[in-house]
């Protein structure tokens, strides 16, 4: 049954990410327990950010090879958001990498209640990215 909007309109927190790779094997590409949450609301506007769970502050002045790491652990993007069937389009608008603006990210939703996963072409062009997200439930819940 294709999703409706309702079904994903909301937080949700990050649960898990990970790529599977060509040969089968799998590549846990923001390390474990990995930080994140993915919005979207109802007037069609959305925005992730994720991080690797192992993250390690930087220095109080960051050299260039701390930017550099946080830069590589850290993903930032925000825009548009259409639905067809199982299937949400982020059409990116803002991000903190420039080479994703203008470009579409398709993934097939298997919803699970307050959990979803996503899939869809991972970032090298040769993966499937699986992200895991569960919906986010207010302090006190």
């Amino acid at each position: 049954m294709p999703l409706k909007p309702e079904d994903i309109i909301g937080a949700w927190n990050l649960v898990d990410t990970f790529r599977e790779n060509a040969d089968g094997t799998t590549t846990k590409h923001q390390g474990a327990d990995p930080k994140g949450i993915i919005m979207y609301t109802a007037d069609g506007h959305m925005s992730a950010i994720t991080r690797s769970g192992n993250r390690p502050f930087p220095a109080r002045d960051a050299s260039d090879a701390d930017k550099a790491r946080m830069f590589d652990t850290y993903l930032s993007y925000a825009g548009r958001w259409s639905l067809d069937g199982n299937t949400v389009t982020h059409h990116i608008e803002h991000a903190l990498n420039e080479n994703f603006v203008g470009n579409d990210r398709k993934r097939v939703i298997d919803h699970q209640g307050d959990r979803m996963v996503l899939k869809g072409e991972g970032g090298d062009g040769a993966s499937t990215a699986t992200i895991i997200w569960e919906r986010h439930k207010p302090t006190g819940s």
